[in-house]
This record gives C-alpha cells, structure tokens and sequence, in this order.
C-alpha cells in the first residue's frame, strides 16, 4: 500500500507518523518566562550532532497561528532545560500538555516540582533522573509549514546520583510516545 501524505489531513498525516515512528522520546521543556516557569512535553525531539552535541525539537503553532510559549521563551531567553521522563512521568507530562494562558506556569498548575541545578538555566523536574542543560543554537523555519526547529547546544548534563556509571554509561528508564499513548519498559535485546 502506497499512501500519499499530500492527499491527506494534516491530523491524519500527524497520527500516521507518530504510531509509525514510535518510540519517540519526549522532551520535557522548561523555560524561563513571563509568569514564572513554562513546562510542555514535545514528542518531535531527537538528538543530531554530537559536535556540538545538539538536540533538535520541532514547535508547532497555537491554533491562533503564534508562536508556542515554549519556543517563544526560548527565543527570548536563548535557554531551555529538557527533563527526560520516566514511568511515574505520564500523567504529570499528559496534564502539563493542555493549552494554559501565556504567563500561567504549567509546574505550577499541576503541581509538577522543580529545582534548579544551574542558575543561568530554567528549573528542570524535579525528581527527574536526567536533564540536559541547553542554549539555542539554530532556528528555522520549515518550508512549506508551520513548524519551527529549534536545535538546541547540550551545554551541561544533569544526571541523578547512580545513573551513570565509571565508564559513562547512562543507565535510565525513560518512557516515549507510541500514537497517543507511552511506552514504558521497552524490552531491550542485544545483538
């Protein structure tokens, strides 16, 4: 079967690709801005360059057609904090994806703890296991739509005591997005 996405809705061709390019991981975003903290999940989000090490994540639109507060802040603060989440994450990561007013903050609404670990960066979660430290490094537009790139430099890494080993292996049980649901526990194998 041979499907042309441009015969499609755009709502049709976003659920095509996430339950077919799954798992995806989710960058939990936090930035600084007017309000206090904004924090939203974004599932197109994935790392590029490990020179420098950058993370690109892609920022829709509101249905007013402007910017998204987290790209928004983002561009004004050249910062963000990506939290990674793992399995106790989901409800608190589906809450803090509704729509809230600019300036409301969604760690707050939710009930979601922070903390700061560097000063020149946002807050990340709090009981994450691991966050990166980004500053904007790129930004562009897509042709032809009305998505924004953001390519993130991964300026430090936080990770929480035990995760990483003498050898610099990362050991975490992030979840990801699978269509409109997580996954959580993949099971590796080996080859």
């Amino acid at each position: 079967m041979i499907i042309d996405p441009t015969e499609l809705k755009p709502d049709t061709v976003y659920k095509m690709m996430s339950n077919t390019i799954f798992p995806r991981p989710i960058a939990w975003i936090s930035t600084a801005g007017e309000g206090g903290t904004n924090l939203a999940p974004y599932s197109y989000f994935i790392p590029v360059s490990t020179v420098p090490p950058c993370v690109m994540v892609s920022f829709g639109r509101h249905e007013n057609g402007g910017l998204k507060d987290t790209i928004r802040n983002i561009l004004d603060t050249q910062k963000a904090t990506i939290s990674l989440a793992h399995d106790v994450h989901a409800s608190p990561i589906e809450a803090s994806s509704e729509p809230l007013p600019y300036g409301v903050s969604e760690s707050e609404n939710c009930g979601i703890d922070m903390k700061t670990v560097l000063e020149a960066y946002p807050p990340m979660v709090a009981d994450a296991q691991a966050a990166l430290l980004c500053s904007l490094h790129q930004v562009t537009e897509l042709k032809e739509s009305p998505m924004t790139i953001a390519f993130l430099k991964i300026e430090h890494f936080y990770y929480a005591e035990g995760v990483v080993d003498e050898r610099y292996n990362v050991h975490l049980h992030n979840i990801g997005r699978v269509g409109r649901d997580y996954l959580v526990g993949a099971k590796r194998i080996k080859v």
